[in-house]
């Protein structure tokens, strides 16, 4: 082989292995610039994977911190220059100081977007599951009169989603798809939230996304987000980019 077909082999290899960028759907106009802030901390993670998922989604801008040492970034003034949070940390617990600036910057308004083990995160603060419409269970205990036994999970399994609503801007286009991810067995989910997506799988929760409000901020919660099975997989950053801007207000119709 020559050197010139030698290197052409290279990049059509390095292409075909590259991971695809969100792409937009039929009539979409492309997205507006968002500015988001990720949260991390209490959980172990595929840091290049994730943080891949994002750069490549177009127009999001992002940086992160780590809680709870830097809680007190979470303050009403944040909105100011931040369009949404993805919470994807599953910290024990915030300061009490935080946690009350939190709540008010949720009811002053902005973009959250929890995925995956965020629904385990702030355990003993009873406030959190109001925030993201649900929580992981830890402990057997009573919510709102019901019963609930420990959470179990099993990582590496393949989940058939389906679409609960097909006229949802997050879930307009989405066609059902598979995913390979953690499963989570049964977990508490508020009454009054919005369901996106459920799953048939036997060991998991039969509600996987939906939408929620807490004050004047607009929230999305999604199961899925272990590990690059979710972060690769096309359905699943289509949808946590159509998460982002619809939470953001900013999702072309």
């Amino acid at each position: 082989m020559s050197f010139r077909g030698l290197w052409m082999f290279l990049v059509a290899v390095l292409v075909s292995v590259s991971v695809p960028a969100v792409s937009l759907g039929a009539g979409e106009k492309p997205s507006p610039e968002v500015q988001i802030l990720i949260t991390t901390g209490g959980h172990g993670f595929d840091a290049e994977g994730f943080y891949g998922m994002f750069r490549a989604m177009p127009g999001i801008r992002f940086e992160t911190i780590e809680l709870p040492k830097q809680a007190d970034v979470l303050r009403p003034e944040l909105r100011e220059r931040v369009d949404c949070l993805v919470l994807y940390d599953m910290v024990r617990e915030l300061p009490s100081g935080a946690r009350e600036n939190f709540v008010e910057l949720l009811r002053k308004g902005i973009g959250v977007v929890s995925l995956h083990h965020n629904l385990g995160a702030n355990r003993g603060w009873d406030e959190y599951r109001k925030i993201i419409g649900g929580k992981f269970i830890f402990e057997a205990c009573e919510i709102d009169g019901e019963s609930y036994k420990p959470t179990p999970w099993a990582h590496g399994q393949r989940l058939r989603v389906q679409v609960v609503d097909r006229q949802h801007p997050i879930t307009e286009g989405l066609s059902d798809f598979e995913i390979e991810d953690e499963t989570y067995g049964r977990f508490y989910t508020a009454p009054g939230i919005h369901v996106l997506l459920r799953t048939d799988h036997p060991q998991n929760n039969p509600i996987v996304a939906w939408t929620t409000q807490y004050g004047a901020s607009r929230v999305v919660y999604i199961q899925f987000g272990h590990d690059r099975g979710a972060y690769d997989n096309p359905n699943y950053r289509r949808l946590v980019h159509r998460a982002i801007l619809w939470a953001s207000g900013k999702l072309n119709p």
